[in-house]
């Protein structure tokens, strides 16, 4: 409204300027007089809003709850270190996986049908759709790093695999190739990224494995791993097995028969959520349906059987209060003082694309929508990872918006919970000091810094 009001004291000032160059009339040089004071007070207020805002923009603030872009290309520009060295962040991609710890975010494989050239090469060769990539972010530093890439020895199953971080493991199981379904894997390949970050490394098993499938899902439980449904592009199977991590050795724990018991259905691109000896599996679908959220199939690991729980509305919104059927969406969990809390985000039917946000507490199956979060546009074929603090990531999918699909390399952070004081402090201390990284450990201890945020600078 000043800058409108400006405008028209402008012209008007302009007009009386025309006048006055022929007649030369005393009351309107008096009213130019006025008209400049007032253009003088609204040029004042304006630039005082100007560097206001700028300043409130430089004023660091918590937003728990609030789905925030993470700009780490001006970061990359920013910091020449890392300008004209290669690949300097990852392409858009979808059906790639991606999990972190505290410090750093680590995104493999995933698809874009659209990446048919290689260094300006014009190669229309269909392996090029998929990305032979294991990447690393730095979340202190905001700046990815190529850790493996087509020169390393990876798989050719580098879409919808299952992955997840146990302590300094990455693990990364099954998973296919393009065209989908005509290769699919049953391996289990483990790196160590801190220690020995060119290595992706299969391991020797034995026993009795999983067939070769995609799109399923994996936890960690009691020493041993667990994976649970998948297809191979015709059969979709919600079976349970699972892999003794000391010895390396498989076993089927229960093989779903529809016929015989009433066991869950079988789907691809589900969730896994697990507490205690409980499985929860969220959602998923096969190529012409999708799984509903208000009934939860649970894998009793101690019972060896599956259970269906019902879950409560959020009676806060609109009927029915629980999020529509999906599946490709993205699921976390964190620990709460109420519990372990789920959150659901984004997703698709086939038809409908999602980018509403959802929590579940699997203590009281209470389902509540989080108004204040929303991805900013309908994503699919996305993944997401959080932090121990409760930061949820969520990188790259397939966005739908003015009603196209289009791949996406955007990184968005959100707080799921309200974390300790001395998280909320840390980050306040990155926003006013970025070049805090680049001091020694020695010097950021000598500063007072807990050691905890230290390690995290120099992981």
């Amino acid at each position: 409204m000043r800058i409108f009001q400006l405008l028209v004291y402008k012209l008007l000032a302009r007009a009386i300027d025309t006048v006055n160059r022929y007649f030369n009339v005393r009351r309107l040089h008096y009213l130019r007089e006025v008209l400049d004071i007032n253009i003088g007070i609204f040029v004042h207020e304006i630039n005082n809003r100007s560097a206001m805002m700028a300043k409130r923009k430089a004023i660091y603030a918590f937003r728990p709850f609030e789905v925030c872009d993470v700009d780490y290309q001006s970061s990359i520009s920013a910091n020449s270190n890392w300008v004209g060295s290669g690949k300097r962040y990852p392409k858009a991609r979808s059906g790639h996986r991606i999990v972190c710890n505290d410090a750093s975010l680590y995104c493999y494989g995933g698809f874009n049908p659209n990446n048919t050239g290689r260094d300006g090469n014009n190669d229309q060769r269909e392996e090029l759709f998929l990305f032979h990539e294991l990447w690393k972010y730095d979340m202190i530093r905001k700046v990815w790093t190529l850790l493996l890439d087509v020169n390393n020895d990876l798989p050719v199953e580098l879409a919808s695999n299952a992955m997840l971080l146990c302590g300094e493991t990455i693990m990364i199981f099954g998973g296919t190739g393009y065209p989908f379904g005509v290769t699919c894997s049953n391996a289990l390949r483990v790196c160590l990224p801190r220690r020995k970050p060119k290595d992706l490394t299969e391991v020797e098993v034995k026993g009795d494995p999983p067939p070769p499938q995609y799109g399923q899902a994996i936890v960690v439980n009691d020493n041993y791993l667990y994976t649970i449904g998948g297809t191979n592009g015709f059969d979709y199977t919600l079976d349970v097995h699972r892999l003794h991590l000391p010895s390396r050795t498989w076993e089927c724990a229960y093989e779903c028969n529809q016929n015989i018991r009433e066991d869950p259905s079988g789907r691809y691109r589900h969730e896994l959520a697990c507490d205690d000896s409980k499985i929860y599996v969220f959602g998923g679908g096969t190529s012409d349906g999708v799984f509903i959220l208000s009934n939860i199939p649970m894998y009793d690991i101690k019972a060896n059987k599956w259970q269906y729980l019902i879950t409560k509305p959020d009676t806060l919104v609109s009927p029915p209060g629980i999020p529509a059927a999906r599946k490709c969406h993205s699921c976390v969990q964190i620990r709460t003082d109420q519990g372990v809390e789920v959150v659901v985000a984004g997703g698709y039917d086939g038809v409908h694309y999602y980018n509403d946000i959802w929590k579940l507490n699997l203590t009281t199956l209470q389902w509540k929508k989080m108004q204040k979060s929303k991805l900013p546009y309908s994503l699919f074929f996305h993944d997401a990872a959080v932090t121990s603090d409760g930061c949820m990531h969520v990188f790259g999918g397939i966005k739908f918006s003015n009603n196209m699909t289009v791949r996406t390399n955007s990184l968005y952070r959100m707080w799921t919970t309200i974390p300790r004081l001395s998280v909320i402090a840390w980050e306040a201390l990155l926003h006013y000091i970025p070049t805090l990284p680049s001091r020694t450990p020695e010097e950021l201890l000598e500063a007072g810094i807990p050691r905890q945020f230290v390690e995290r600078v120099h992981e």
